[in-house]
């Protein structure tokens, strides 16, 4: 009985580990677009300071307007991606721990096993 617990145990924690790499690769992928955003602004920033044309038509003002809100809509999606990594990583530490326990109980109920055989044998060894 306690082969087929490791079993399903092991393949819960699969399908949970499973269900967290798309949950990661969101994310990843959001802070990578951060990390682009700096990048932009940081670029933007040196053009600007020696673009006169772009600071009088008011060009600067807009670029900053819409770097503020992406990065807000970014953090956004940072917080509800991280938010979906910790439910989903406090899953699977719940499934390795089940996972574990029974591989615990299977490992001792084996050494118990063992310990009893060599018990028996030695005691009909002694009959003798």
């Amino acid at each position: 009985m306690l082969k087929q617990m490791q079993s399903v145990t092991e393949a819960q924690y699969m399908q949970e580990h499973a269900r967290i790499k798309p949950i990661l690769d969101a994310e990843a992928a959001i802070r990578g677009k951060l990390a682009q955003l700096d990048r932009q602004v940081k670029e933007a920033r040196e053009q600007s300071d020696s673009d006169h044309a772009m600071k009088s038509l008011g060009a600067d003002l807009l670029w900053q307007g819409w770097h503020h809100r992406m990065r807000r809509q970014l953090n956004t999606e940072l917080a509800q991606a991280t938010a979906k990594k910790l439910m989903a990583m406090d899953r699977l530490r719940k499934s390795f721990g089940r996972k574990h326990a029974v591989q615990t109980m299977s490992r001792e109920a084996t050494e118990q096993k063992k310990a009893d055989q060599r018990k028996r044998r030695d005691a009909q060894l002694m009959k003798f």
